[in-house]
């Protein structure tokens, strides 16, 4: 049975503070990120003075890497019911079937952008983001927690509201 919104929600918080005080204990930023993991971390646009907005906490599946970046998939720039509706049709490219809260740490997302270019605000979601402009830890978000980790509400814009964001 699915859990209300408010269980999720607090299930959600609770996770993100142990990770918060994890990544201030000492985590290291990884120099190569895994592509098909999860993903969060403080960020510093290179382009934020001509950006009219951008996301200074990006959560992310990284789609690919590269020696100077990565590229992925932005939670925040979409609601969370749509997040919940794109993490659903993303679901199929799990290695690991079944319930999320089932997977081991070795499962990820066999993505590509092509694999999910179709899918209703992937445009919206797809960012590239540079290593010398990650400003905190990389912090690694577990595969049996993703589900809670899409509802956490710590996007953070420059230049608009959230809700702003998620209109347009």
């Amino acid at each position: 049975m699915a859990e209300s919104k408010a269980k999720q929600a607090k299930k959600s918080v609770a996770w993100f503070k142990t990770k918060v005080g994890e990544s201030a204990r000492g985590f290291k930023k990884k120099g190569k990120l895994a592509p098909g993991k999860m993903y969060t971390f403080g960020y510093d646009a290179k382009f934020k003075a001509i950006l009219p907005y951008w996301d200074r906490f990006p959560l992310i599946i990284v789609l690919d890497a590269y020696k100077d970046g990565f590229l992925g998939l932005n939670f925040h720039y979409v609601s969370p019911i749509e997040r919940m509706k794109f993490f659903s049709k993303i679901k199929k490219f799990a290695t690991q079937k079944g319930e999320v809260e089932d997977m081991t740490n070795k499962a990820r997302f066999r993505i590509s952008w092509n694999a999910v270019r179709n899918i209703k605000h992937a445009d919206k979601m797809i960012h590239k983001y540079l290593y010398g402009h990650v400003k905190t830890s990389l912090l690694e978000a577990p595969p049996n927690e993703w589900e809670n980790v899409i509802f956490l509400p710590y996007q953070k814009f420059v230049g608009a509201t959230a809700k702003s964001v998620w209109s347009k």
